[in-house]
């Protein structure tokens, strides 16, 4: 889905998002104007779409369900994410002191347990996991280091329960 360039417009006039839109070579991206403090409440989706199957503008909001949000669509990826996307609340918290011109980016592993787009990752940031495919694909010691929504440490204590029982099992059977 893309969105016409009077909905852009319309949204970047919006001065209580506290937030606008560039342009730049890879797409739209999301900048603040204001001086924010970390763990600062940004912006509230409210008028979303909700999708059974994942895409690649959208957020996944819990195991099945996944939402398209303007905003949330247009946030960039990184390895030392400036925001943190609460799907419980569907909320964007800063996860640090923000300066206006700092871009809002997230963690999506923090979010997406799979990706419809996997990438390789070009932020830069010490530690960068380099593949950017879902939580799913991030070895456990590098998502420990992140925020992680609450869908995602669901599905991680799953496939952990499963690798504990397959090995039980194998133990057992030898």
């Amino acid at each position: 889905m893309f969105y016409p360039i009077n909905t852009l417009n319309k949204l970047k006039s919006i001065g209580s998002l506290k937030i606008e839109f560039r342009e730049l070579t890879n797409g739209f991206c999301v900048f603040t104007t204001l001086r924010i403090p970390a763990h600062y409440p940004i912006y509230q989706a409210k008028d979303t779409l909700i999708f059974q199957n994942q895409t690649y503008q959208t957020v996944q909001v819990d195991e099945q369900t996944h939402l398209l949000d303007f905003v949330f669509a247009n946030m960039n990826h990184s390895c030392n994410p400036s925001t943190f996307i609460d799907c419980g609340s569907l909320t964007i918290f800063a996860e640090r002191d923000l300066e206006p011109g700092d871009e809002l980016t997230f963690f999506y592993p923090s979010t997406e347990w799979r990706m419809e787009r996997p990438f390789k990752c070009r932020c830069g940031a010490s530690g960068c996991i380099g593949n950017v495919k879902g939580a799913a694909k991030v070895l456990s010691s590098s998502l420990n280091r992140y925020r992680l929504n609450r869908h995602i440490e669901r599905l991680r204590n799953t496939i952990v329960s499963r690798e504990k029982t397959a090995s039980c099992a194998k133990i057992l059977n030898s």
